[in-house]
């Protein structure tokens, strides 16, 4: 009989006094789901993943229980800030070059692209813009709840909203990402 799995509080516990093993866990049990929710926030996924996790090890102290997915998504929330925070813009979309266009003139419009892919790889392409394009409390919560698997009550508590609003935020966000992707089932 093998023994029970720890406890996400377990292994931090165990990570506060050193063991390598408690936090290459803690990776392995969390690392996916943070990903794919970076990965769908940001271009910098990567650089964000690894700042979250040295936050996080760093901190670890600060861990007191409940929900670890939840703990490290905040950490995650705040890299992405303070990166926004210290990036500077460098190309104004609206400044002429010696042509007198201007970048935003030159921008892709969005369109699908002319080579035919395969019906999977296209689907998802599309899922992604159109998630993109949610408003970014609508995604936000939509990803929380998808890429992170967090509960309502846990993303309302992460937010700082009302349950009431997350579950609105996900059903306004579903309820267009099903009209865009022309998925409607007459339940709207």
């Amino acid at each position: 009989m093998t023994p029970p799995e720890p406890s996400d509080l377990e292994l931090a516990r165990a990570l506060r006094k050193g063991c390598e093993q408690a936090a290459d866990r803690l990776v392995e049990r969390h690392g996916r789901p943070l990903m794919a929710y970076l990965t769908a926030k940001s271009p910098e996924a990567e650089d964000l993943y690894q700042e979250t996790w040295l936050r996080a090890i760093r901190r670890i102290e600060s861990f007191k229980g409940g929900s670890f997915r939840a703990w490290l998504t905040v950490i995650a929330r705040n890299c992405m800030i303070d990166q926004i925070r210290r990036r500077r813009p460098v190309v104004s979309l609206d400044a002429r070059d010696a042509t007198g266009n201007c970048l935003a003139d030159t921008l892709r419009d969005g369109s699908p692209p002319v080579a035919a892919r395969l019906a999977g790889e296209e689907t998802r392409r599309r899922i992604g813009e159109r998630i993109a394009a949610l408003p970014p409390d609508q995604q936000e919560v939509f990803l929380l709840r998808t890429q992170q698997e967090l509960s309502f009550a846990e993303i309302a508590r992460l937010l700082g909203i009302p349950l009431n609003t997350a579950l609105g935020r996900m059903h306004y966000a579903v309820t267009r990402l099903r009209r865009e992707l022309g998925m409607n089932d007459g339940h709207a």
